[in-house]
């Protein structure tokens, strides 16, 4: 009498353990669908690798429409503080222009003087004019580089600003999920979805199986009940 009571709520637990266990599983596995003698075996493959592309389109929508939209994007670029870099950026291309274009300058001049194009004699001038044309060319040097850094920083940053909207809006983001998401391995796959919802999903496991065994010994008293 004992044992017919005790078996249906051990039954019913063993049942929802397994029940909630196979479902599981079969979210992943088969990962590749089979056949016995030519006819195609139910429920294979498992259902998300059955379903990966509609899967994969539905995440990327969700990701370009309320993840990462254009407008969050722009405003995401806008707070990395590029004008900062941008600036050091371009100071530091001007400077090396600059540099390179007053090194030929001051060679092609004292190439000329050292050899009698321009008409200076003696030592003495020579190095007088020497020290004059290197302060002049520092001159004209740092007040070229400040005015070419100003205009040009604010020019390619208005062209940033303005071409910004457009570059984004180029992106093709929803199609750059999807590819991602075809080309994870399933095993990978797997492993991810389960890894991070490991607990959730014993959890779920174990439900079942406590389902099971009072639904078992709800069983168990209407029979002795109704016996």
């Amino acid at each position: 009498m004992f044992l017919d009571f005790f078996v249906p709520p051990v039954l019913g637990a063993f049942i929802g353990y397994i029940t909630n266990w196979l479902a599981i599983k079969m979210l992943f596995r088969p990962f590749e669908e089979k056949r016995i003698f030519g006819i195609k075996v139910p429920f294979t493959p498992g259902l998300i690798p059955k379903r990966r592309k509609e899967i994969a389109e539905a995440i990327a929508k969700t990701v370009e429409e309320h993840i990462l939209p254009q407008d969050k994007l722009v405003q995401l670029f806008e707070k990395s503080n590029y004008k900062e870099r941008l600036h050091k950026r371009v100071e530091l291309v001007i400077d090396d222009i600059i540099n390179s274009i007053i090194e030929d300058i001051r060679k092609t001049i004292k190439e000329g003087i050292s050899l009698g194009k321009i008409n200076i004699k003696g030592s003495l001038i020579l190095t007088a004019v020497d020290k004059l044309l290197d302060r002049a060319i520092e001159n004209i040097k740092e007040h070229l580089k400040k005015k070419l850094i100003e205009k040009s920083s604010d020019k390619i940053e208005k062209h940033i600003e303005e071409e910004l909207p457009i570059i984004i809006s180029q992106l093709n983001i929803r199609q750059m999920v999807i590819e991602t998401f075809m080309e994870i391995d399933i095993q990978t796959l797997e492993k991810i979805v389960i890894g991070f919802s490991e607990d959730q999903l014993k959890h779920i496991t174990y439900t079942g199986a406590v389902l099971g065994f009072f639904i078992g010994v709800i069983q168990s008293f209407y029979m002795y009940f109704s016996a």
